[in-house]
């Protein structure tokens, strides 16, 4: 059985990502950090992408999980999650002083 939290709708096909991933880069990588970077990168797979349709129940869940997070500036590969905009960065994007 998978963790709840994982969302994975067919669990075979998930193992099986992940058997491959570990044949592929057992050899390549040390063993403290294989485990870790495996489940980043499979799970970064089944993750939500740009363009995807969300309802907002999902939305808010989805901000939620992240706030939650230890780390929820950037991903497991470093990338970032979400940025700061200032006011004055609106007010010239949309064209209007507030």
């Amino acid at each position: 059985t998978l963790p709840a939290f994982l969302e994975i709708a067919d669990a075979s096909a998930f193992l099986r990502e992940v058997i491959d991933e570990l044949k592929t880069t057992a050899r390549s990588t040390s063993p403290l950090r294989l485990g870790e970077d495996m489940i980043a990168r499979t799970v970064c797979r089944h993750a939500v992408k740009a363009n995807d349709p969300l309802r907002y129940p999902e939305i808010e869940k989805l901000i939620r999980d992240l706030l939650a997070c230890d780390l929820p500036y950037c991903c497991p590969h470093g990338r970032p999650t979400m940025i700061q905009i200032s006011h004055s960065e609106l007010e010239k994007k949309f064209g209007r002083k507030v």
